[in-house]
Protein backbone atom coordinates (compact mmCIF):
# COMPACT_ATOMS: atom_id res chain seq x y z
CA UNK A 1 0.00 0.00 0.00
CA UNK A 2 1.40 3.42 -0.97
CA UNK A 3 1.91 6.18 1.58
CA UNK A 4 -1.00 8.10 0.03
CA UNK A 5 -3.34 5.13 0.42
CA UNK A 6 -2.04 4.54 3.95
CA UNK A 7 -2.88 8.13 4.89
CA UNK A 8 -6.35 7.98 3.33
CA UNK A 9 -7.07 4.65 5.00
CA UNK A 10 -5.86 5.81 8.42
CA UNK A 11 -7.91 9.02 8.20
CA UNK A 12 -10.98 7.01 7.18
CA UNK A 13 -10.47 4.63 10.10
CA UNK A 14 -9.98 7.58 12.43
CA UNK A 15 -13.23 9.17 11.26
CA UNK A 16 -15.08 5.90 11.77
CA UNK A 17 -13.63 5.59 15.28
CA UNK A 18 -14.80 9.11 16.11
CA UNK A 19 -18.25 8.21 14.82
CA UNK A 20 -18.56 5.29 17.22
CA UNK A 21 -17.05 7.13 20.20
CA UNK A 22 -13.71 5.31 20.21
CA UNK A 23 -11.61 8.36 21.04
CA UNK A 24 -8.39 6.45 21.80
CA UNK A 25 -8.71 4.45 18.60
CA UNK A 26 -9.35 7.61 16.62
CA UNK A 27 -6.27 9.26 18.09
CA UNK A 28 -4.15 6.24 17.15
CA UNK A 29 -5.42 6.22 13.55
CA UNK A 30 -4.90 9.94 13.02
CA UNK A 31 -1.41 9.74 14.49
CA UNK A 32 -0.66 6.84 12.15
CA UNK A 33 -1.75 8.99 9.20
CA UNK A 34 0.48 11.83 10.38
CA UNK A 35 3.49 9.53 10.45
CA UNK A 36 3.18 9.40 6.65
CA UNK A 37 2.04 12.94 5.89
CA UNK A 38 1.28 16.22 7.67
CA UNK A 39 -2.29 16.24 6.38
CA UNK A 40 -4.66 18.95 7.66
CA UNK A 41 -7.66 16.61 7.79
CA UNK A 42 -5.65 14.13 9.90
CA UNK A 43 -4.70 16.98 12.25
CA UNK A 44 -8.31 18.14 12.39
CA UNK A 45 -9.41 14.61 13.30
CA UNK A 46 -6.67 14.36 15.91
CA UNK A 47 -7.91 17.62 17.38
CA UNK A 48 -11.38 16.13 17.76
CA UNK A 49 -10.02 12.99 19.40
CA UNK A 50 -8.07 15.18 21.81
CA UNK A 51 -11.16 17.27 22.51
CA UNK A 52 -13.23 14.24 23.49
CA UNK A 53 -10.34 12.97 25.63
CA UNK A 54 -10.05 16.38 27.34
CA UNK A 55 -6.44 16.57 26.13
CA UNK A 56 -5.97 20.31 25.70
CA UNK A 57 -2.34 20.02 24.58
CA UNK A 58 -3.32 17.82 21.64
CA UNK A 59 -6.36 19.98 20.81
CA UNK A 60 -4.42 23.22 20.48
CA UNK A 61 -1.38 21.72 18.78
CA UNK A 62 -3.40 19.73 16.22
CA UNK A 63 -5.94 22.40 15.43
CA UNK A 64 -3.47 25.26 15.09
CA UNK A 65 -1.29 23.14 12.79
CA UNK A 66 -4.38 22.15 10.78
CA UNK A 67 -5.35 25.81 10.46
CA UNK A 68 -1.91 26.75 9.11
CA UNK A 69 -1.94 23.89 6.60
CA UNK A 70 -5.43 24.69 5.35
CA UNK A 71 -4.35 28.32 4.86
CA UNK A 72 -1.20 27.26 3.02
CA UNK A 73 -3.31 25.09 0.70
CA UNK A 74 -5.81 27.86 0.04
CA UNK A 75 -8.65 25.92 1.68
CA UNK A 76 -10.62 28.79 3.20
CA UNK A 77 -13.51 26.60 4.38
CA UNK A 78 -11.18 24.19 6.16
CA UNK A 79 -9.27 27.03 7.81
CA UNK A 80 -12.50 28.78 8.84
CA UNK A 81 -13.90 25.56 10.28
CA UNK A 82 -10.83 25.04 12.46
CA UNK A 83 -10.77 28.71 13.45
CA UNK A 84 -14.38 28.34 14.61
CA UNK A 85 -13.46 25.38 16.84
CA UNK A 86 -10.44 27.24 18.19
CA UNK A 87 -12.84 29.98 19.29
CA UNK A 88 -14.57 27.42 21.51
CA UNK A 89 -11.27 25.95 22.65
CA UNK A 90 -9.80 29.20 23.87
CA UNK A 91 -12.95 29.88 25.88
CA UNK A 92 -13.57 26.40 27.28
CA UNK A 93 -10.01 25.26 27.98
CA UNK A 94 -8.26 28.55 28.75
CA UNK A 95 -10.91 31.17 29.39
CA UNK A 96 -9.12 33.54 27.00
CA UNK A 97 -11.97 35.56 25.53
CA UNK A 98 -9.79 38.04 23.62
CA UNK A 99 -7.90 35.28 21.80
CA UNK A 100 -11.19 33.49 21.14
CA UNK A 101 -12.58 36.66 19.57
CA UNK A 102 -9.52 36.84 17.35
CA UNK A 103 -10.15 33.33 16.03
CA UNK A 104 -13.83 34.16 15.56
CA UNK A 105 -12.97 37.17 13.40
CA UNK A 106 -10.54 35.07 11.35
CA UNK A 107 -13.30 32.57 10.66
CA UNK A 108 -15.65 35.35 9.52
CA UNK A 109 -13.03 36.85 7.23
CA UNK A 110 -12.21 33.49 5.66
CA UNK A 111 -15.85 32.73 4.84
CA UNK A 112 -16.58 36.13 3.32
CA UNK A 113 -17.80 35.77 -0.25
CA UNK A 114 -18.13 31.98 -0.12
CA UNK A 115 -21.43 30.25 -0.84
CA UNK A 116 -23.24 29.18 2.35
CA UNK A 117 -22.12 25.84 3.74
CA UNK A 118 -22.05 23.99 7.06
CA UNK A 119 -19.15 26.20 8.18
CA UNK A 120 -21.42 29.25 8.01
CA UNK A 121 -24.05 27.59 10.18
CA UNK A 122 -21.48 26.55 12.81
CA UNK A 123 -19.95 30.02 12.84
CA UNK A 124 -23.34 31.68 13.31
CA UNK A 125 -24.07 29.26 16.14
CA UNK A 126 -20.80 30.25 17.83
CA UNK A 127 -21.75 33.92 17.35
CA UNK A 128 -25.05 33.18 19.10
CA UNK A 129 -23.28 31.39 21.94
CA UNK A 130 -20.92 34.36 22.37
CA UNK A 131 -23.84 36.78 22.40
CA UNK A 132 -25.54 34.81 25.17
CA UNK A 133 -22.60 33.78 27.33
CA UNK A 134 -20.01 36.53 26.83
CA UNK A 135 -22.12 39.56 25.95
CA UNK A 136 -25.15 38.58 28.08
CA UNK A 137 -27.45 39.63 25.24
CA UNK A 138 -30.19 36.98 24.96
CA UNK A 139 -32.16 38.89 22.31
CA UNK A 140 -29.14 39.02 20.00
CA UNK A 141 -28.35 35.38 20.82
CA UNK A 142 -31.89 34.37 19.91
CA UNK A 143 -31.71 36.24 16.61
CA UNK A 144 -28.36 34.68 15.70
CA UNK A 145 -29.53 31.21 16.75
CA UNK A 146 -32.55 31.57 14.46
CA UNK A 147 -30.19 32.56 11.63
CA UNK A 148 -28.07 29.48 12.37
CA UNK A 149 -31.20 27.31 12.15
CA UNK A 150 -32.10 28.80 8.78
CA UNK A 151 -28.59 28.34 7.37
CA UNK A 152 -28.39 24.79 8.74
CA UNK A 153 -31.70 23.91 7.09
CA UNK A 154 -30.58 25.37 3.76
CA UNK A 155 -27.27 23.47 3.70
CA UNK A 156 -28.49 20.20 5.23
CA UNK A 157 -26.75 20.38 8.61
CA UNK A 158 -29.25 18.84 11.07
CA UNK A 159 -26.74 18.67 13.91
CA UNK A 160 -26.26 22.45 13.81
CA UNK A 161 -29.99 22.97 13.46
CA UNK A 162 -30.63 20.96 16.63
CA UNK A 163 -27.97 22.81 18.64
CA UNK A 164 -29.13 26.19 17.35
CA UNK A 165 -32.73 25.45 18.34
CA UNK A 166 -31.51 24.50 21.81
CA UNK A 167 -29.54 27.74 22.10
CA UNK A 168 -32.54 29.72 20.85
CA UNK A 169 -34.59 28.05 23.56
CA UNK A 170 -31.99 28.85 26.20
CA UNK A 171 -31.96 32.49 25.09
CA UNK A 172 -35.76 32.63 25.42
CA UNK A 173 -35.56 31.17 28.93
CA UNK A 174 -32.90 33.78 29.79
CA UNK A 175 -35.35 36.47 28.65
CA UNK A 176 -38.00 35.05 30.98
CA UNK A 177 -39.99 33.44 28.17
CA UNK A 178 -39.80 30.05 29.81
CA UNK A 179 -42.67 28.24 28.09
CA UNK A 180 -41.50 29.10 24.57
CA UNK A 181 -37.90 28.39 25.45
CA UNK A 182 -38.67 25.01 26.95
CA UNK A 183 -40.63 24.00 23.85
CA UNK A 184 -37.52 24.58 21.72
CA UNK A 185 -35.28 22.80 24.22
CA UNK A 186 -37.67 19.84 24.32
CA UNK A 187 -37.74 19.72 20.51
CA UNK A 188 -33.94 19.71 20.35
CA UNK A 189 -33.79 16.96 22.96
CA UNK A 190 -36.33 14.85 21.09
CA UNK A 191 -34.32 15.28 17.87
CA UNK A 192 -31.12 14.22 19.63
CA UNK A 193 -32.57 11.03 21.09
CA UNK A 194 -34.70 10.02 18.09
CA UNK A 195 -31.80 9.14 15.83
CA UNK A 196 -32.52 11.95 13.35
CA UNK A 197 -28.95 13.22 13.68
CA UNK A 198 -26.70 10.91 11.69
CA UNK A 199 -23.78 13.12 10.61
Amino acid sequence: MTDEHSVIDAISRGGAALGRGDWEGARAHFKAALEHEEAPDALEGLGWAGWWLDDAVTVFDARERAYRLYRQRGDRRGAARVATWLTWDYIEFRGEQAVANGWLQRAHRLLEGLAPGPEHSWLTLVDAHQALMAQKDPAQARSLAAQAVAIAQSVGAPDVEMLARALEGLALVSEGKVAGGMRLLDEATATAVSGEITN
